[in-house]
């Protein structure tokens, strides 16, 4: 199973996070991990989502960038690859 961290930059409107996750558990992937901020002076909230899958993550991105409030949407691969050498040598 692949791990990956996904940084939302969205909209500050609460229903943004509901959506994202709706999506994600329809696209077969499990939440591993999410932390939400919000920056109050420009109203962009930042999203991190851990997700695991043996699925493509090009199709979890492709539809999270579907949404209406979606600024934009990246995979940080140095996150996941230190989480698996976590789990690698626990």
């Amino acid at each position: 199973m692949n791990n990956y961290k996904l940084i939302i930059m969205t909209d500050d409107k609460q229903v943004v996070l509901e959506r994202i996750l709706q999506v994600t558990r329809y696209r077969g992937f499990l939440i591993d991990g999410i932390t939400a901020k919000v920056n109050t002076g420009n109203n962009i909230a930042t999203i991190e989502l851990f997700v695991s899958s043996d699925r493509s993550i090009a199709l979890l991105i492709d539809q999270i960038n579907k949404l209406v409030d979606i600024k934009s949407v990246k995979v940080d691969n140095s996150a996941a690859k230190r989480l698996k050498a976590k789990e690698c040598s626990a």
